[in-house]
């Protein structure tokens, strides 16, 4: 049974109906895909080449309608054209998403179950967990956010504040998610993106060294919000819209720049 309130879900809604109608405004449309397959198929010919996240890879988490999906941003049909001929419109940005069942993410981080828990591996090496010993145990439902893509033509346009806001709170609806977490470098750029961009409340140190899905040394930090924190972000979000059209807080445009990874590994 879902623990959010008739008002909460009303606030939900309220946001995507913002959100969507923000990117009509761009000529943009806004669906949802369980199929993660499909967007392992998209980021393989993606300008830029980026990095599959194993996180989020079929052929390597278990990940299916019951547990993911992926939010996709298209350029909406302008052409008398491609609607006749039923062409694909491109997709400009997208996001995925999981939800992990856990006592403790940590766990999940530290046993390589988090990267690869479509079957067992035969090469495993020591993770080093550096979490701050004040940070809150995340556990229960946990979603988390990868994957994300943005087309070169439109980075600079804040495409990633509405994404990662709408897979937010799709999954809180959706999967009643405890809390939400992203894993990204722990660099203070990126930690700045998370929060102003992304809008996750908190950050901590998570890794250092190896890091199991790029096989190499790489210092990681987890962002996390909980889920009373994502409702308290979309009624001030909700409330504050004045109705000009923008529905999502904006950041500079150098924030928008994706993480890009040389593709290595050892699974």
């Amino acid at each position: 049974m879902s623990r959010l309130t008739d008002n909460d879900l009303i606030e939900i809604q309220t946001f995507i109906d913002r959100a969507k109608a923000e990117l009509d405004s761009r000529a943009l449309t806004l669906e949802v895909d369980s199929d993660l397959s499909n967007w392992v198929t998209l980021i393989k010919d993606a300008p830029g080449k980026l990095v599959i996240a194993s996180t989020h890879d079929p052929s390597r988490s278990y990940v299916h309608p019951g547990n993911s999906f992926w939010i996709i941003i298209r350029e909406r049909d302008q052409r008398f054209i491609d609607r006749l001929l039923r062409r694909d419109r491109p997709i400009v940005a997208c996001l995925c998403h999981r939800v992990v069942q856990t006592e403790s993410i940590t766990e999940e981080i530290r046993t390589h179950r988090l990267f690869f828990d479509r079957k067992p591996i035969l090469d495993y090496r020591p993770v080093n967990v550096v979490q701050d010993t004040n940070a809150p145990v995340i556990g229960g439902k946990v979603g988390i956010a990868g994957g994300f893509w943005v087309h070169p033509k439109h980075r600079g346009s804040k495409l990633s504040n509405i994404v990662s806001r709408v897979t937010r709170v799709l999954s809180l609806r959706h999967f009643d998610i405890d809390w939400s977490i992203s894993l990204v470098r722990d660099t203070p750029r990126r930690k700045a993106m998370i929060h102003n961009t992304y809008g996750l409340a908190h950050s901590v140190s998570i890794t250092r060294g190896y890091y199991p899905p790029y096989g190499y040394d790489l210092d990681m930090q987890m962002s996390y919000t909980h889920r009373d924190e994502i409702l308290d972000q979309v009624r001030a979000e909700n409330a504050a819209d004045d109705g000009s059209g923008v529905t999502i807080p904006t950041t500079s445009p150098a924030e928008e720049a994706p993480q890009r990874t040389p593709k290595r590994s050892v699974h």
